[in-house]
Order: structure tokens, then C-alpha cells, then sequence
């Protein structure tokens, strides 16, 4: 709450108060662009404050189709002309680039045209999901209207079980509370998420957008909240599985041993980080990949990659079997890289599990831990 006071310029704010503040970040990936620069043509809008502005190439990169790669060369020539930060190199994901470039701070507002802009809660900051549409005037004038969120703490203790990551946190919480979460701000705060890593950090944020949550973010260890505290055992929880049609469709992995699975995917914005990457390759170390899989990794970031490299990671990997693919979104938003036939069944790392997410709508998406993920690729089956 004092975050947004702060940035609204106000004493104080109340839940459910209109209000309207200053953005620090804004930002935005090719597939919101086609929306966000109909609005600037149509609207001839201008970019208040460019030097607040990051642009990613990330859901389609390099570009599949014509219609992709003229769009790509639409957004460099307005990003050029408006001086705004375009990284279409293949740097990679939007809140991995952000997180790389940008020192983001506590209490810092970012507004993004993504699902997943409260990502950037793992540092502190706060923040704000909308359209590509909903961009545009926060791009003309860097502030953002919106009603102050209800506030609900997780307060997280305990240690992981050796067979678990963050990402079956992350599950677990939207299996267990997503309907008390939804529409509501999430600070995350307890001995568990003071001790994990950063990487581990941005999975948790990532993740629960899914649930509808407001936003998301690691609070100050001096914050007080009024209202709602749910106390969560870390050591509780298991390997967790979300089953199709939905994100909070979570069970105990163990209800889905023996699901035969056709594709293994691991990386992007929610788990393509080189703490998940390890993890994989320890698993894949002298295995390979059941012969009816097909595994696919896609690094967060080329930064994340060239580490992959130094480590001796790449290798591994594709010894074993798997598909690395150039960093960024990869098969998540079912643009090209991976896509799934109507037959196929999956277990992935990614965001999402609705039917045609990542190709046909008859294939079956199942969302896991990049663990629970890299163990399924190598027996072809939940396990």
C-alpha cells in the first residue's frame, strides 16, 4: 500500500480507491504489439517518456511466417523513430530481459501488455497486467489508473522436500488458494522466501497471475499488511501437476503416475532460468530421452544460454536427446518451435494449460516442475 501511496503521490491509499500512478517500467513483446501500434496509429498517440520503455521479440523469433517478419520490421522502425528499447536480437523472454537490464527496485511500478508482468515481484516491485489497448495511454502519459487491490499475505516456512522446486510451490498455491488469491495483491513474505533464490523467486511470481491475482511481490520484511495471512508448510508440499483445462486444476503429482507422454517441455518466462537448467541437466546426465518424446528446452535469455555453455549444460542436454531452442518464449504461446498434433500429450514447464495453447485443441497439456518434467521425458511417462 505504501508503494502505491508513493507512486500516486498521495499520504495513504484504501483498498478499492481509484487511483492513478506513476509507472517506472512499462512494457510490452511482439505479441501484444499488433494491438498496442493500432492504437498508436489510430489514435496518433505519442510515447510520454520512451527512456521508461522495453520491447521484446520473444513470441515468435526468429519469425516463422511473412506476416511475422514484417511486423518485427514495423516494430523496429517505430521503436527507432520513438526512441524507444527494442531488443529484437533473440536476447529472450520479456521479464527475464527486464530483470537483466533494469535494476529493479522495491516498490517499483511496471505495467505491462503480458499476463505476467508480476514477474518482477521476486525484486520488490509491483507489477501491473493489461491489454495491449490498456498500454497505450499508459504510454502517453507513464501512469496507470487502476482501484487499489485487497492485499493477501502468504506467509511461506519451511524447507523443499528433496523431489520438489518452487515452481510445485507455486502450483500448490494455485491448486489450494487460487480462488482466495484471485483479484487480490499477493505479498509473499516468511523464512522460506528470504532463504530461496532469486530464479526460484520470479517461478513463484510468475506463476500466480494464473489465478487472477492483481499482482504479486516479495514484501519488506519491515511491511505490515492489514487483513488476510495464509500460513503455507513449505515441507508439506509434494510434486504438484496442473491438469488440463486450467492452471489451478493442481493435484499431487502421484495421481498421474503412468500417463503416457509424447512431448517434454521446459523453459521460458516461468522456468527457463539456469537454476531450472541445472536442475534438468543433472537429471539428463548420462540418460536419454524414452524414444517416443520429444524434449524441448528454451533458455530464459542468451545470457542464460552462454552460461548453459560455460557449464558444460548444452552439451548435456542435447546428448541426451533434447531439442535446445533459441531463447525467448518457445512453444508456450503456440506460436511456432514445438507446437503440439491432436494426439500429442505434454508435460511442460510453462504458463498455461488451456486446449490450443500450444497447437491443436484435442492435445492435453499437463504443467509440472522442470524436475517432474525432465524425469517424464526420460521414462515417456508421469512419474
Amino acid at each position: 500500500m505504501d508503494s502505491l501511496a508513493k507512486a500516486a503521490s498521495l499520504p495513504e491509499v484504501a483498498t478499492g480507491q481509484s487511483i492513478s500512478i506513476k509507472a517506472h517500467l512499462i512494457m510490452a513483446h511482439d505479441g501484444t504489439w499488433p494491438k498496442i501500434y493500432a492504437a498508436l496509429k489510430q489514435d496518433q498517440a505519442r510515447v510520454g517518456e520512451a527512456n521508461k520503455v522495453l520491447i521484446t521479440v520473444d513470441h515468435a523469433f526468429p519469425p516463422p511466417t511473412i506476416q511475422d517478419r514484417a511486423q518485427q520490421k514495423g516494430m523496429a522502425e517505430v521503436c527507432k523513430e520513438r526512441n524507444i528499447k527494442l531488443y529484437n536480437k533473440g536476447e529472450g523472454v520479456l521479464h527475464q530481459v527486464a530483470a537483466e537490464t533494469i535494476d529493479i527496485q522495491p516498490g517499483m511500478i511496471i505495467v505491462g501488455a503480458d499476463g505476467h508482468v508480476a514477474t518482477s515481484g521476486a525484486f520488490g516491485g509491483i507489477g501491473f497486467s493489461v491489454s495491449g489497448e490498456e498500454l497505450v495511454p499508459v504510454l502517453e502519459t507513464s501512469s496507470y489508473q487502476l482501484k487499489v487491490p485487497e492485499v493477501i499475505t502468504l506467509h511461506l516456512d519451511g524447507s523443499l522436500r528433496p523431489e520438489t522446486m518452487a515452481r510445485d510451490v507455486a502450483l500448490y498455491i494455485l491448486g489450494a488458494y487460487g480462488e482466495a488469491i484471485k483479484g487480490k495483491g499477493v505479498a509473499l513474505r516468511g523464512p522460506f522466501i528470504e532463504k530461496i533464490s532469486i530464479d526460484s523467486r520470479m517461478t513463484i511470481c510468475n506463476l500466480l497471475p494464473e489465478a487472477g491475482v492483481a499482482t504479486a511481490f516479495m514484501a519488506p520484511k519491515d511491511s505490515d499488511f492489514e487483513g488476510t495471512v495464509i500460513d503455507i508448510d513449505i515441507s508439506t508440499i509434494e510434486p504438484m501437476i496442473a491438469v488440463p483445462p486450467k492452471p489451478t486444476s493442481v493435484y499431487p503429482i502421484k495421481a498421474l503416475l503412468g500417463k503416457k507422454i509424447t512431448v517434454a517441455i521446459i523453459g521460458g518466462c516461468s522456468s527457463g532460468r539456469i537454476e531450472d537448467i541445472v536442475t534438468v541437466a543433472d537429471v539428463l546426465r548420462n540418460n536419454h530421452v524414452h524414444h517416443d518424446v520429444t524434449l524441448i528446452v528454451t533458455p530464459a535469455s542468451i545470457k542464460i544460454a552462454n552460461k548453459m555453455d560455460q557449464l558444460g549444460l548444452t552439451s548435456i542436454l542435447r546428448s541426451s536427446g533434447a531439442v535446445i531452442m533459441p531463447p525467448g518464449c518457445g512453444p508456450c504461446p503456440g506460436k511456432h518451435f514445438g507446437v503440439l498434433s491432436c494426439d500429442d500429450v505434454a508435460i511442460t514447464t510453462t504458463v498455461r494449460n488451456s486446449p490450443g495453447r500450444i497447437g491443436a485443441k484435442e492435445a492435453e497439456i499437463y504443467l509440472a516442475s522442470p524436475l517432474s518434467v525432465a524425469k517424464a521425458a526420460i521414462k515417456g511417462e508421469i512419474c
